[in-house]
This record gives C-alpha cells, structure tokens and sequence, in this order.
C-alpha cells in the first residue's frame, strides 16, 4: 500500500514539474509597439483618473519637431485587459480595495498581509513583476484604498514611475532585439577587443562601412509604405583630459568622422551637426552607463549642402582601462514622418549593451 502510494506521489510531482515547465516555456511572445503602456484598472478608478494619466504620461517630448507625446495609453479594464491585452509588454495595474476580487489573476504574486499593506501605507508602494502572461514583460502595481488615494499617490511617484516604466520597456525592447543569435554578434568581440568597450549590434544592422576605429551600420526598413533608414555609428579616440565631454569638443570630433563615415546621396554631401533654431536646442546629461562615466546628448544631424535632417542620440563614454573615449550613435531619417521617438528609443536599449 506505501508503495502505491509512494508511487502515485512521485507520478504526480512529474506531471506537476513537467506542466510547470511546459507552462513557464510556453509564455506567448509579448506584442504592442515601443512606447504603448497599458493601465490596468476598474472602469470606475479610469473614469475619475483620466486627466491625471494625461498629466503624467501623455508629456509632450522636447526633443521632437512635432511636440507629440511618446507614449500612447492603453486603458482596458479588468476584463477586457484578461482577454485583449494580456500579453503586452509594459503595464501599470491600479490596484483599488473595491478591485480586489476581480484582480485576483493579476495579484497572484503578493500575499494578503502585502497587499493590505501597500493599500494602507500612506505613501506610494510600486511592486514590479516580470513576464507573468508573456515574454518580455513588465509590470508594476500601484495600490491605493480608492480613486483618490490613487491619485494622490500616482502624482507622488510619477517621476519615479515615469523613470521606472521607460527603464522597464528599454529592457523588453532589448530582449526582443536580442533574443536570437545574429550573425553581427561577432562585432562585439571586435569592437570590445579593440576599444576596450564594445556594444551588441542587433540582426536587422548590416555593416555599412568601416574605417580605422570606426564601424557604420545601417538598417533599411518601412514604416508602412515609408522608407526609413536608422544607422549606428561606433568609434573610439584618444582621451586628453575633461574638456573632452565638453558639447564643443564632442560636436567637432563628431563632424570629423561623419564627415567620412556619413555620405549624402549627392556626390560630395556629407552629413554635419546643426544647431538651428528649427529644430529642438541640444540636449544634454551626465550619466554613468554600466559603471563607465557618460555623457548623453541628442541633437539634429544635416547634410551638408542638401535641405535634409534628423535626430541622433550620442553616448560618450570613458574607457576605465584605456586612456579612450568610446562613442556610439543612433540617427534616424525617416522623410515625411515627425515621430522619430520611437527609433530613439530603439537606440537607447541597443546603448544598455555597452560594457
């Protein structure tokens, strides 16, 4: 008799270990563009918070000619986000003590004692959890008693949930950039062994040019029927002292070398720095990525002697072993099309891969 039942206990662990694992490996791919958040929340909690979504995540961006907001929000209720959204990749779910019971899926990772505790706290909790109904995914909870304890304690964290959302979704947009193996994995070895810091070029890049210290590369895709063109522009040059992160000195090395690298369509264009006042002043900040000092600007690209510009997104970073500066860049040329944010921010996760 103990044997039979010690067998039917080891059957049912099996069968228990192997559904658990089927189950965590059949995870559905996430869908939904970069820069869509999806707010999960009780029709009565999205009806009383709308202008403070607005508020807080609808900003408009100050790096684009169009002056629209990035973010494009979603706002399903409890239900329809069970049945239509469930697999995207970033989401806030509002948690009211009204919500409870209809949220019961969404609230599986926290214990009772947990939740009850964040609803009653009088400041705001946020909880993160990572590829609960799809990979990759990200989500974060904000627990609050009623609509305006919500509200007031979604004004409280919105900067850090700001931060915290755009630094989630540029880590799902790098998995999905970098979950297959590409034939470009080779130049990170390249580049890391030559410069001292290399970065991850994903597969839809193809090499365009290469010079002594630097590397073009270009992706040719469409947005609809419009053709768009994103390059990535990687090279390295001796490091004197600190002027070196001055917005001058990196503005003239960065001529120097699109100048070669960078060609326009007409014969003897090339592509240079603009700083009229048409397009958004320069932007600048001081950040350390992956434990190397940076400095990150965005500003507008021109070609030389044709009517034709865009944005970039330049990384400056220290090389801890070598007396060098690294640089890699994004730019983007999409003609008839304003939203250029997107591409940016496709650059930025491909950047959280240089170590």
């Amino acid at each position: 008799m103990f044997k039979t039942h010690q067998t039917l206990f080891v059957f049912s662990f099996l069968l228990l270990t192997f559904s658990c694992t089927k189950s965590s490996k059949q995870l559905p791919d996430s869908t939904g563009k970069l820069g869509t958040l999806v707010i999960v929340a009780a029709a009565d909690i999205h009806q009383a918070l709308k202008p403070v979504y607005d508020s807080v995540f609808l900003q408009t961006m100050p790096h684009t000619t169009a002056g629209v907001p990035f973010l494009e929000i979603l706002r399903p209720d409890v239900q329809d986000f069970q049945h239509f959204y469930f697999n995207q990749r970033s989401i806030l779910v509002m948690v009211s003590e009204s919500s409870l019971e209809s949220m019961e899926e969404l609230l599986e990772p926290f214990s009772k004692e947990t939740i009850t505790q964040c609803i009653q706290d009088k400041k705001p909790i946020l909880k993160t959890e990572k590829n609960m109904f799809a990979k990759p995914q990200h989500l974060v909870f904000l627990f609050g008693k009623d609509a305006k304890d919500l509200e007031t304690k979604l004004m409280l964290c919105r900067e850090e949930l700001s931060r915290s959302m755009s630094g989630l979704e540029l880590q799902a947009e790098a998995e999905v950039l970098y979950k297959d193996s590409s034939p470009n994995d080779r130049y990170f070895a390249e580049i890391k062994s030559a410069f001292g810091l290399g970065v991850k070029i994903p597969a839809m890049f193809n090499l365009k040019k290469q010079g002594k210290d630097m590397y073009l590369f270009q992706a040719d895709v469409k947005e609809g029927q419009t053709p768009k063109t994103i390059g990535l522009i990687i090279h390295t040059y001796p490091y004197k002292d600190t002027s070196d992160f001055s917005y001058v000195s990196i503005r003239t090395m960065r001529d120097t070398v699109c100048k070669y690298l960078v060609a326009g369509e007409i014969k003897g264009t090339y592509m240079g720095t603009t700083e009229s006042n048409y397009y958004p002043p320069v932007w600048q900040e001081n950040s350390v990525l992956n434990g190397n000092q940076c400095k990150k600007i965005r500003g507008w690209w021109t070609i030389r002697g044709v009517s034709m510009a865009g944005p970039y997104l330049r990384y400056v970073v220290q090389v801890p072993s070598k007396k060098m500066i690294f640089v890699f860049e994004g730019f983007v040329y999409r003609p008839n099309l304003d939203l250029k944010e997107r591409d940016l921010r496709l650059i930025e996760s491909i950047a959280l891969t240089i170590q």
